[in-house]
């Protein structure tokens, strides 16, 4: 459904698969876990900072939760030696290059 969405709001020559989705996901859950995380620390009320600190468990969790199903779809594997990982993240990158300029 989020992709038929995306396809929608970018057009339907847009390449969206579901492991953009995920890794979309990903990268916003880790940056919402640290903004949690900075406003728990900055928070002066005990009360606004155990609030804070419970949405960060709940982003934690999430990320988590997408995590392991990254890993389990085989999307990312993260028991790859370190030139297996950039080997494999310079052919995702290529690939979406080359997508995008055959959409040009």
């Amino acid at each position: 459904m989020m992709k038929n969405l995306i396809n929608t709001v970018l057009g339907s020559d847009a390449q969206i698969t579901d492991e953009m989705l995920a890794n979309i996901s990903l990268q916003g859950s880790k940056g919402a876990s640290a903004a949690y995380l900075t406003a728990t620390l900055e928070s002066a009320t005990p009360e606004v900072r155990r609030m804070f600190g419970e949405f960060l468990t709940q982003s934690v969790m999430s990320h988590e939760t997408l995590t392991n199903m990254a890993i389990k779809k085989g999307w990312y594997k993260p028991y790859h030696t370190p030139d297996e990982q950039v080997s494999q993240a310079y052919q995702q990158a290529s690939q979406a290059f080359s997508e995008g300029m055959r959409a040009q």
